[in-house]
């Protein structure tokens, strides 16, 4: 064979050898991805793992979103709004660690505040034990639960800044525990919230490759309502108030109701001030997602924007929460992933507090403790429920209550110290949203429900645990 065919069969050679070798990286590439139909997109999949954040105001209204135009165009048209999502349990300390841990509050525990023994809530069953130990860096800025001990430092949290009994420290002049310092901050609370995030989010670029997990929670818009200074005298939206307002009969419903005589008058003052100190909180929103964007976190972060619980301006007499009615239990619930789902979206699935912990677990893929099931549901996932239970236990101002909620209708049992039916209300809320006729007193037969059956159904609901077998809850 002449030299020059050999040469010319050894090039050969090494170029098929060549080629063979990197054959399995050319097909995790790019090139890959088009051999396999996978590329056509210029969107990169995601990470597995997205950064995760979670924003909780404190006795915010739905409809008081409408007045946070950045949160909205950030998390409402960018993401994804879910326009019937409840607190499972309308009081702080209770949803708050529902929002932790995905489960109710006869699982968790938590039916009052802390005060008294901090050790009540199981710390592994939460969404920071379980980030953390997956590699995330976990912080906390804000409000963490009602009466927490200040010197004890939140369990599970790398970096923190938070108060524990709202009041003067909600707002300003408060104490606080400052990565294991407790010290006095003079700063407008939302404002010292949104700086001590901004600076995290900048630290954390020095180790990129490691997600976040970042739960902010600001005092506002919880009574007394103090605005910042620069919206003290704000333009707010008027308001004319609802029919519950001026519901002038109010013997269909329990005897603690009747006792309330708030009026439209007062209501409009507790609105007028919670939605001033939202104008700081849509000041914070806009200003972390805003920075956010540019360092590059704003794609590939899954976050939400919830209350713990709403707030009534005078219907049926009340300002309060702690009752089942909607303005209590309805909350603001948005949730964005740009690198995930699209925006600009409204959702009318039964949705709660419970299902946050669940959605961020199956988002960064990371299974819960069996022995700690999450009770709700991931928001990722298509399919909904068909019913939703809240509870509440008694305090000074509301007895012992359980319900059972649907798009059509919402049944109550109101329970005595032994756990006995004291009283009962059935709303059709389909014709009547504003609950104004309770049809289990209305003295009209042939309108009543099976109550028998929701009452057997409430009673499995409220012993439920985790989503499967036999105990699974809705």
């Amino acid at each position: 064979m002449r030299a020059s065919a050999r040469v010319g069969l050894v090039v050969l050679s090494l170029v098929i050898a060549v080629f063979l070798t990197a054959i399995p990286f050319v097909l995790s590439g790019q090139v890959g991805r088009w051999l396999r139909g996978e590329a056509g997109s210029s969107t990169p999949e995601p990470p597995a793992r997205p950064n995760v954040l979670i924003i909780v105001t404190d006795d915010q209204r739905t409809e008081t979103l409408d007045e946070m135009p950045r949160t909205l165009a950030w998390m409402g048209r960018g993401g994804i709004r879910f326009t019937n999502a409840f607190a499972t349990t309308p009081y702080c300390c209770p949803s708050r660690a529902s929002i932790f841990t995905g489960q109710f509050v006869h699982n968790h525990g938590i039916t009052h505040t802390m005060e008294g023994d901090p050790g009540l809530l199981d710390q592994r069953s939460t969404l920071q034990f379980h980030l953390r130990r997956a590699g995330y860096r976990t912080a906390i800025f804000g409000k963490y639960l009602n009466k927490w001990p200040l010197r004890r430092d939140p369990p599970w949290f790398d970096d923190w800044a938070v108060f524990s009994k709202g009041i003067p420290g909600g707002y300003s002049g408060g104490r606080w525990n400052v990565d294991g310092r407790v010290r006095n901050v003079r700063q407008y609370s939302t404002t010292f919230i949104r700086q001590r995030t901004m600076r995290f989010l900048r630290a954390s670029e020095v180790t990129d490759e490691r997600p976040w997990f970042l739960y902010l929670a600001p005092f506002a818009p919880h009574w007394p309502s103090i605005p910042e200074a620069k919206y003290r005298n704000s333009a707010v939206t008027a308001w004319n108030g609802n029919p519950a307002i001026s519901e002038k009969d109010r013997r269909d419903k329990p005897m603690f109701v009747r006792k309330w005589k708030k009026d439209l008058e007062e209501g409009t003052n507790i609105r007028l001030r919670q939605v001033r100190t939202l104008m700081s909180v849509d000041d914070l929103v806009d200003g972390i997602l805003e920075l956010m964007d540019r360092l590059g976190e704003g794609q590939n972060t899954l976050a939400f924007f919830l209350s713990d619980n709403g707030l009534l301006w005078g219907e049926h007499g009340m300002t309060r929460k702690l009752v089942p009615y909607t303005p209590s239990v309805s909350i603001p619930l948005l949730m964005r992933w740009p690198a995930r789902t699209a925006g600009g979206l409204e959702d009318g699935r039964l949705a709660a507090n419970i299902d946050i912990a669940p959605t961020v677990m199956e988002a960064v893929r990371l299974d819960p403790d069996p022995d700690a099931p999450m009770d709700g549901r991931s928001l990722l996932a298509a399919p909904g429920r068909d019913r939703l239970l809240l509870e509440f236990w008694a305090t000074d101002y509301a007895p012992t209550w359980a319900s059972l909620r649907t798009e059509g209708y919402q049944y109550i049992e109101y329970y005595d110290r032994k756990g006995r039916v004291q009283f009962r209300e059935y709303y059709d809320l389909r014709w009547d949203p504003w609950q104004l006729e309770n049809l289990l007193r209305d003295g009209v037969r042939g309108n009543e429900p099976d109550v028998g059956k929701m009452t057997a159904q409430l009673s499995r609901d409220r012993s439920c645990r985790g989503v499967t077998g036999t105990r699974g809850c809705p």
